[in-house]
């Protein structure tokens, strides 16, 4: 691992614990609880760069705010070392601090009562900003992401788009090396996006910052990452350039089917299932079968009324990665430090 990377995680391992009641009664009558462990992250080892934009994704559940919650310092892993330009998030957390930005989202770093101009110059106050800088990269930020028509306005008047706009705004201000970005585009329109897409890729560009994102917008993991790490069920299952999920996908169709009459959840030994809702299913071919395979195998072995063959793009593959229990190596040579986002 490259000591010189501005984030390092290594065999990172997280469990939550769920209390449950059982069944069975102690000696006052009472009903025992036991504890259930939930393993959210599960080994995790990742460098990232200074210069990259790294696209975090995976399915509800699978890790994603757990992995930036303990690379910010929120949360201490219970296994592994995490490093952030070489200290420790948790133990070194005013340090690390002045260095990094976070957006959780719906969740506000903004003060609810206040107006949001208000929040900005409190975090000038504690980011020690001069006066002279802070106005400039307000004069920037508004530029970007159009704020001065409602910053006079208390942040909890202000619509989800607004308060997105700000906060994003609130993380960049004291232009952090790392920003974490957890659902940054969450409740924007189209023109807030683009607008955000502008900020984040020139922010990228320049080779000084690490954008880590977490979307469920494809679109804006494409417009500002050429890394992925895929996670699920705590595990990363892919880490390469964004330029190979399209590989994966390029000349691979989805078979979709509409059967004639219901029946139990499809198995098939040519694919795997992708997608099923009432009469109709959806089956990624496994790598080393073709469409026709699945084709035949679902006309031999269910009552179908029609087949379809589509394009299995992007969306597609990453739902494949999901359903997978190992890690999947990319068709692609390591991403370099120097990449940067077009």
């Amino acid at each position: 691992m490259n000591d010189a990377s501005a984030v390092t995680v290594h065999d990172l391992t997280k469990r939550f614990y769920l209390r449950e009641r059982g069944s069975r009664r102690g000696l006052f009558g009472r009903r025992v609880t036991s504890k259930r462990a939930i393993v959210a992250l599960d080994g995790v080892t990742l460098a990232l760069q200074r210069g990259e934009s790294v696209g975090l994704l995976g399915p509800n559940g699978a890790g994603k705010s757990t992995l930036i919650k303990v690379m910010t310092g929120l949360l201490i892993p219970d296994a592994g070392t995490v490093r952030v330009l070489g200290r420790d998030p948790h133990r070194e957390q005013v340090a690390t601090a002045a260095h990094i930005g976070i957006t959780f989202g719906h969740r506000t770093q903004l003060w609810w009562e206040l107006p949001a101009r208000s929040s900005l110059d409190i975090l000038r106050a504690i980011y020690e900003l001069p006066d002279p800088v802070f106005r400039r990269r307000l004069r920037t930020l508004d530029a970007a992401l159009e704020l001065s028509s409602f910053w006079d306005t208390p942040v909890r008047l202000l619509s989800l788009g607004q308060r997105v706009r700000c906060d994003l705004a609130a993380a960049i201000l004291h232009e952090p090396a790392i920003l974490f970005l957890d659902e940054a585009t969450a409740g924007l329109d189209i023109i807030a996006k683009d607008q955000v897409r502008a900020l984040l890729g020139e922010l990228s560009r320049s080779g000084d910052h690490l954008i880590l994102l977490t979307s469920h917008d494809l679109a804006d993991v494409e417009a500002l990452s050429r890394r992925l790490v895929v996670i699920d069920h705590g595990r990363v299952v892919f880490d390469g350039a964004t330029a190979a999920i399209a590989e994966l996908s390029h000349g691979r169709r989805a078979v979709t089917v509409r059967f004639a009459r219901p029946v139990p959840e499809p198995e098939l030994q040519t694919a795997r299932l992708s997608y099923a809702a009432g009469l109709t299913a959806t089956f990624t071919p496994l790598p080393e079968r073709l469409e026709q395979d699945v084709v035949a195998e679902l006309l031999a072995s269910y009552p179908v009324q029609s087949i379809s063959l589509d394009d299995v793009g992007i969306e597609g593959v990453l739902r494949s990665l999901y359903l997978r229990r190992g890690p999947v190596p990319a068709p692609a040579q390591p991403v370099a430090s120097t990449d940067r986002t077009g």
